[in-house]
């Protein structure tokens, strides 16, 4: 998969050469600890890593674009009102993340 930035206002998309080929978000995460190349994932997924230095961000000005993030449930339906709040807290929480 490409490496994705945000230059200026266009979106570029990077392939880069790589060693090892995983389909796996934890075995992609423990070979970039192990100094296997560069990943891009959510910073949640590494904020720890981050702040105790095992990993380093790099390109912190060009970032990626914001991954959009859906909630689907059937429309035809009446929305419960416990789906109602759980949308509207997580709307709210997502709101003030820095992910």
């Amino acid at each position: 998969m490409p490496l994705e930035f945000i230059d200026g206002q266009a979106i570029k998309l990077i392939s880069l050469g790589s060693r090892v080929t995983v389909n796996n978000s934890d075995t992609m995460t423990d070979l970039c600890r192990l100094g296997f190349g560069l990943i891009q994932a959510p910073r949640y997924r590494l904020a720890q890593d981050l702040a105790e230095g095992r990993l380093v961000e790099i390109l912190q000005d060009h970032p990626p674009s914001p991954t959009p993030l859906s909630a689907v449930y059937p429309q035809n339906r009446h929305t419960a009102a416990r789906l109602r709040v759980f949308l509207d807290w997580a709307t709210e929480i997502f709101a003030k993340a820095r992910l």
